[in-house]
C-alpha cells in the first residue's frame, strides 16, 4: 500500500485537482453557464469519490483550508 505524502513535501508541492470545462456547451450546445459549472462540480464530486481510498486524494481532501483547483477549458469533446 502507498504511504501519505509527508506534510513537507504536501507544503512544497500542493496537490493540485484540474478540472477541464468544454466551450462547446456553453456556445454549441447554448447550456446555461450555471449547468456548466454545476456538470463541473458533479464531476469533481464523483473523481472524489471514486478514487477516496487513494492517499492523495485523502491527503487533498483533509486540507479543506488550502485546496488547489486549477480550470482549464478546451474546445469540445475531441480536444479532450
Amino acid at each position: 500500500a502507498a504511504s501519505a505524502p509527508s506534510e513537507d513535501v504536501a507544503a512544497n508541492d500542493p496537490l493540485v485537482q484540474f478540472v477541464v470545462v468544454r466551450r462547446d456547451l456553453l456556445k454549441t450546445l447554448e447550456w446555461p453557464t450555471g449547468s456548466v459549472i454545476a456538470q463541473a462540480c458533479h464531476a469533481c464530486t464523483a473523481v472524489n469519490w471514486e478514487w477516496r481510498e487513494d492517499p492523495d486524494v485523502q491527503a487533498y481532501l483533509s486540507a479543506t483550508d488550502s485546496m488547489h483547483k486549477v480550470v482549464k477549458e478546451c474546445k469540445g469533446e475531441q480536444q479532450l
